[in-house]
């Protein structure tokens, strides 16, 4: 009996993304031609090169110039060895068919669990310090035809950002980690109706400055769709790709886990008074007495706003800060002399670690209290904002399994948080202490 009714769950689920697509970037080869000879050695190589690494990540290359092959390969970092192998060779497959590249010099090919890219030129120069252009990308951005119809839109908006922006923030983490073998890479889902599984990647040849400008740019196309409730979203370049979707479409345990936001408010609606009946229409006399009230009332209302206004313009625009909200949830504000005093003006030996959106530091305050302050890259955007509805979600939390926020600081286009700091063991650990001891 409790077979048959998971197996009737998992019919009613939304099927599972069998992706595929395709980007051409090369002029074309005639068959049989010295080109298709270099690109079948890489082709007969990738496949094992990539399947035998642990990043899941190999490139190739064959032949002289100007018909030498180069290409690359990345698969999922959820997958094994086997459906590695099998996927890269299938995405050679497909990038000659007749709809996607054939006898293309040039193509990209994402798959559902890889992503192979070949041409005649060694694109990965296009890493090099002095190259790398993400306003230059191409970004693949294939949202689900079909909608989730059980939430409002904006709250699974606001829980499909949090558990996108966990995963980016984790996946950049997870490069500064050297016992990692999936570097640039995190999965993660968040407990809503229905559960969003989320998951984040990036080539292992990127440096943190690179990943993080290529997941955030992926963050920020996405999140204007998520108001639509698409089942799943997958935007993907060569580089970097950003998914998630209402049906867990990776192997093996998340590695985040996120509890629900709180839904948003409901806006009443407003009473409209019925028409009709002789005693409910306005006289003349009324209208004309309202219309004078109403002048009255916006000239008053306008000095108030002038007089208001003239105040405001005086004080110091630190007073707009997007994170000024956060008092209300009980947190203090620090001033940065005493930040800079407990980090010893930010050293490099405090560094605990470096997120999505800045640096940690470990902090001791003039009473001796330890303290862990992050400091964010940057003052603007939309992941500072989507950063700062998650801080006041957890200035307003208080349970043992959560890191507590103690305060920040704005001071000019600076913003500091400052936690608690947790001594045994990282962060993570912690998190996953705490996922390990539910599931028990």
């Amino acid at each position: 009996m409790l077979l048959a009714v998971i197996a009737v769950v998992l019919l009613l689920l939304p099927q599972a993304m069998p992706f595929e697509a395709s980007s051409c970037d090369g002029s074309t080869y005639a068959p049989n031609s010295p080109f298709q000879a270099s690109l079948n050695l890489v082709a007969a190589a990738l496949p094992g090169n990539a399947s035998s690494m642990p990043s899941g990540f190999a490139t190739a290359d064959a032949g002289t110039s100007p018909t030498r092959a180069y290409a690359m390969a990345l698969c999922r970092g959820d997958v094994n060895a086997s459906t590695c192998a099998a996927c890269v060779a299938a995405a050679f497959r497909a990038a000659g068919a007749q709809d996607n590249c054939p006898n293309n010099t040039g193509a990209t090919m994402y798959e559902d669990a890889c992503v192979l890219r070949f041409s005649t030129v060694q694109f990965l120069d296009f890493l090099r310090a002095d190259q790398w252009q993400p306003g230059e990308l191409t970004f693949q951005i294939a949202p689900a035809s079909s909608n989730v119809g059980s939430a409002q839109g904006a709250w699974f908006s606001a829980a499909a950002t949090s558990i996108l922006t966990a995963v980016v923030d984790h996946a950049l983490a997870a490069a500064g980690n050297s016992t990692t073998a999936k570097k640039y890479f995190a999965t993660g889902e968040v407990d809503f109706q229905p559960r969003i599984y989320a998951l984040a990647q990036c080539l292992p040849e990127m440096t943190p400055s690179q990943c993080q400008s290529c997941l955030g740019t992926l963050l920020v196309q996405t999140t204007p769709m998520l108001s639509t409730k698409p089942r799943w979203i997958m935007a993907l370049v060569a580089w970097c790709n950003l998914r998630y979707s209402v049906r867990p479409f990776y192997e093996g345990w998340s590695m985040l886990r996120l509890p629900a936001p709180p839904p948003p408010a409901v806006v009443p609606p407003s009473v409209t008074p019925k028409s009709g009946g002789t005693g409910k229409k306005m006289s003349v006399a009324g209208i004309s007495v309202g219309i004078v009230c109403s002048v009255l009332l916006l000239f008053v209302l306008s000095v108030f706003a002038f007089v208001r206004f003239k105040r405001r313009t005086t004080k110091h625009s630190e007073d707009d800060h997007p994170f000024k909200k956060i008092v209300g949830a009980q947190c203090m504000i620090f001033d940065l002399s005493a930040l800079q005093e407990a980090t010893e003006s930010f050293s490099e030996k405090n560094k605990l670690g470096e997120g999505g959106f800045g640096i940690v530091y470990k902090g001791i305050l003039a009473d001796g209290q330890e303290i862990a302050v992050k400091k964010l890259l940057g003052g603007t955007g939309s992941g500072l904002h989507q950063l700062h509805n998650e801080v006041q979600l957890l200035a307003e939390l208080q349970h043992k399994n959560l890191v507590r926020l103690q305060g920040f600081c704005s001071h000019r286009d600076d913003t500091l948080l400052v936690y608690e700091y947790i001594k045994n063991g990282s962060l993570d650990n912690f998190l996953f202490a705490f996922v390990g001891n539910r599931n028990q």
